[in-house]
């Protein structure tokens, strides 16, 4: 099964031993991308050790999982770095899946689904085959009766292992009755237990069975990789997968009445939204009112429309020439549609932001519509040449596309730079708002704080946040477990920029920290995502 089963089982200790060293009580920074870097690395050594080698498809896979793995300690906006750790788990997880097969941009949702949990179980099977491997062990104990030498190091240290568990209770017994007999005895007991930090045992014995169990599961991921990962057989490959159960007729009668009422709809924008304010308000709606009622339904619709696409063009039969004609038109023109209703709602959501200005989850819907519209002409793409099992394929792209623009563009930065640029004096600044972005933000704030344009009221207050934030930060130095650049970065930028905030003083009372502002006080409260 495994040539070198000390080996293995060393190196998957190795990984398991690194979720304690990396993550407990620590904060989640660059240890996240080194503990894949070594994962990575371990995988491809215990492969080369028993002669397997990653597919050639693969490396893809291996090369965007480290770009993610180290993009979580690049960015500190939460939403994108969540995005991150997942895209990062996820690809790691297809890189198991599929480490010597390399056949992942044939997965449907199907496959994906099955491999996970095929992933899962033989995760928790593998290691138990592996351990209860009479014939390497027969084959150990010839080799040692070759080569004449003694049982192996684990047999000669079991019997000291096996001595010092049963020793520990009983002088524990005694030890108890002798410190309740002797106070000085009891004094010297309880200067070696604060030595040897004893009083935190039950946390070591329950960090070492995490350590145990991630080791377990850890050798179950790589045996998988390496011996059975491989062995891809697709669901439905040479047939359509799902079955195409569902009459030409039926899917032409959907599509066509879900045109009709989107054209009719579409007509509407036309006439009333893209017409200008003046259509809009004539109805009795403000623009403000108009956006805010319907952006979320319109984004929905596309979802929703995405799936039924999806779902129809997996399901029904098209047999003729003519049928896949009709039915790639109807979906084209369901696409025309569905670009002018992202357009739509592109439209409101920047409305929207006009009036009231740009926040996190506005920033995500704008990117999120852009990759939609994508999404949706891959699609259509895919569906004229009948590449229909690629679905999935052209979904993964996209999503990991929206989480490398989110990365590129600085969701945090982006907001305080577009919401700086659109103030005046009928567009306030929500200094308020712009005091809660993560350290992202830091080196734009700086640049606003020392902006004439800003009012001296906003001034004070963005510059007493800028001293809260300096005081935080030096307060709360991270583990180099911890470390993340952009932490760095904005203690650098506010280092080199104290003329800022200098001026504003920030003390701590009962680990509670304030800042002066006029002789005021007021809460520096902590940024939860910093």
């Amino acid at each position: 099964m495994i040539k070198n089963k000390k080996v293995f089982w060393a190196a998957a200790f190795l990984i398991g031993w690194g979720f304690d060293f990396f993550y407990w009580k620590k904060p989640l920074g660059i240890s996240f991308a080194i503990h894949i870097l070594i994962s990575v690395g371990t995988l491809i050594y215990l492969a080369q050790r028993e002669d397997k080698r990653p597919a050639a498809g693969s490396l893809w896979v291996l090369g965007a999982l480290l770009v993610f793995s180290f993009l979580t300690f690049i960015r500190q906006e939460p939403f994108t770095r969540a995005l991150n750790h997942l895209t990062s788990l996820g690809l790691f997880a297809i890189l198991l899946l599929t480490f010597r097969g390399g056949r992942w941009f044939h997965y449907s949702l199907v496959d994906y689904v099955a491999g996970g949990f095929k992933l899962f179980f033989q995760a928790l099977i593998l290691p138990i085959k592996l351990l209860m491997d009479k014939k390497g062990k027969e084959g150990e104990n010839d080799k040692d009766q070759k080569t004449g030498s003694g049982p192996s190091f684990w047999k000669r240290i079991f019997p000291y292992l096996r001595g010092v568990v049963l020793a520990l209770p009983i002088l524990a017994v005694f030890a108890a009755l002798f410190a309740a007999a002797d106070p000085i005895f009891a004094d010297r007991l309880q200067d070696l237990t604060e030595y040897l930090k004893l009083e935190r045992l039950p946390e070591y014995i329950g960090r070492l069975v995490l350590i145990m169990i991630w080791t377990f599961l850890t050798g179950g991921l790589s045996l998988y990789a390496i011996l059975k990962s491989k062995e891809e057989s697709l669901i439905g490959e040479g047939d359509s997968w799902p079955p195409r159960f569902l009459g030409f007729t039926e899917a032409a009668i959907v599509l066509g009445s879900v045109n009709l009422l989107f054209f009719s709809f579409v007509f509407i924008q036309f006439r009333y939204f893209f017409g200008g304010e003046s259509n809009i308000t004539l109805q009795g709606y403000t623009y403000a009112e108009y956006a805010r009622r319907g952006f979320g339904e319109l984004l929905a619709a596309a979802f929703i429309t995405l799936l039924l696409f999806m779902l129809l063009s997996s399901i029904t039969n098209r047999e003729s020439p003519r049928e896949k004609k009709v039915f790639t038109g109807l979906t084209a023109l369901l696409t025309v549609f569905i670009g002018v209703i992202l357009v739509s709602s592109f439209q409101r959501l920047r409305l929207y932001e006009i009036a009231y200005g740009f926040t996190r989850l506005r920033t995500y819907a704008h990117i999120c519509i852009l990759w939609i519209g994508v999404l949706f002409l891959g699609i259509l793409i895919l569906e004229i040449l009948h590449r229909w099992r690629h679905f999935t394929l052209a979904a993964l792209i996209t999503l990991i596309g929206f989480v490398i623009t989110l990365n590129m563009i600085n969701v945090d930065s982006f907001i305080a730079q577009r919401n700086f640029t659109r103030h005046g004096e009928d567009t306030p600044l929500d200094i308020h708002y712009l005091k809660g972005l993560s350290n992202d933000a830091v080196p734009q704030l700086i640049r606003l704080a020392d902006s004439p344009r800003l009012a001296t009221d906003q001034r004070r207050e963005l510059s007493a946040s800028l001293a809260c934030r300096a005081a935080l930060l030096r307060d709360r130095p991270p583990t180099w477990q911890g470390f993340i650049w952009s932490r760095y970065r904005a203690k650098l930028e506010l280092s080199q920029n104290q003329s800022l905030w200098k001026d504003y003083l920030t003390y701590r009372e009962n680990d509670v920290w304030y800042v002066l502002i006029n002789g005021e006080r007021e809460y520096c409260k902590p940024n939860i995502w910093d």
